[in-house]
């Protein structure tokens, strides 16, 4: 776990984390063991910023009336901004490229295409169009400070993890069963608010009895920060939607439209629900939607082992950062999360 909150820092774009939601999304896989990070050899630690030009780069980034600003200060700034984040993506492809070679795995210029696809629908979805995609992720790489090599360095890298963890990937008619349920089953439209302790719970409930507006009391109250803002709005869901708690799930299918519920337990949250309205079960036979199920069934478990597989993969890594300011701020980025030092 030590590397996740590194990880979630650059892999973010395709294969990244959301602790934000934990209450209300499928609980997270248990992180691979993880070793102590090897330090900066000494001789590394002398010097923490370039104090000349790299090979190949000019002496001066620029001239100010006659007057040089050199190279040099322009990359100090660039590394303490954005080294960090820059070096760990950089790791990431690295060591995925070392464990492709391991393997045998190599893809084709046809894998990463197929990837990128990929990558842009989970993204953006399919409301727009591949060319509207392309120039949303353009001014997504603007935005983050990434370049296009590096977002085609990160669809290699992802094509690979792809072949990698394929293998590991069955789905059984149970799974596609019970997918087909979720998707074309009766759902349920409903918001709820999430509450820390069960005495805050119970004061939103009393100010619901009082006449108080659910979405209002959502938006001002409620922890849950990707919900919060839409009302305390949830995605319409099934019965057997593993996205959302089986309490939650339990409590929302006993009321009715325009109902709240009590107080529902989830872990240490607790939550307060409301059923805006049920949609019936689609006319959609199993066989003509069962391949398009196992599609979607493989393409979740790949996103989800690709992050697991790379998360693995950092945490057994010896990596040495040349330059002890990555050093320290890998440090202050693990303290700030409350994470133990080496």
């Amino acid at each position: 776990m030590r590397y996740l909150l590194l990880l979630c820092v650059v892999a973010g774009l395709v294969v990244g984390c959301d602790e934000n939601f934990s209450a209300v999304h499928p609980a997270k896989p248990a992180p691979a063991p993880v070793q102590k990070p090897a330090t900066a050899p000494a001789a590394a630690q002398a010097a923490s910023m370039p104090t000349t030009a790299p090979a190949g780069f000019p002496e001066n980034a620029a001239t100010v009336n006659g007057k040089a600003i050199p190279v040099a200060a322009l990359i100090e700034p660039l590394i303490e901004a954005h080294g960090l984040r820059m070096a760990e993506l950089l790791i990431a492809n690295e060591l995925v490229a070392q464990e492709a070679v391991r393997l045998n795995i190599t893809v084709t210029d046809a894998d990463v295409s197929q990837e990128h696809e990929l990558s842009l629908r989970g993204i953006f979805g399919d409301q727009i169009t591949p060319d509207q995609r392309q120039r949303v992720l353009q001014d997504l790489l603007v935005r983050r400070g990434l370049t296009p090599s590096l977002w085609e360095s990160t669809m290699r890298r992802n094509a690979l993890l792809r072949k990698i963890v394929l293998p590991m990937i069955k789905v059984d008619d149970a799974m596609l069963k019970s997918e087909y349920a979720r998707v074309y089953g009766e759902k349920i439209q409903a918001s709820h608010i999430q509450l820390p302790t069960l005495a805050e719970a119970e004061k939103i409930q009393a100010l619901l009895k009082e006449g108080g507006d659910f979405a209002d009391l959502a938006k001002r109250y409620s922890t849950n920060s990707a919900t919060a803002s839409q009302g305390g709005q949830l995605a319409p869901f099934s019965r057997d939607d593993a996205v959302v708690p089986q309490a939650m799930r339990e409590a929302a299918f006993n009321l009715k439209d325009g109902q709240i519920s009590g107080i529902v337990c989830v872990g240490e949250g607790f939550h307060i629900m409301k059923v805006q309205k049920r949609f019936m079960p689609e006319r959609v036979s199993y066989d003509s939607v069962k391949e398009t199920l196992r599609q979607e069934l493989v393409q979740r478990a790949v996103e989800q082992l690709q992050a697991q597989r790379l998360q693995q993969l950092r945490s057994h890594a010896n990596v040495q950062y040349g330059l002890p300011v990555l050093t320290e701020q890998s440090k202050k980025l693990l303290s700030a999360a409350g994470l133990p030092q080496q």
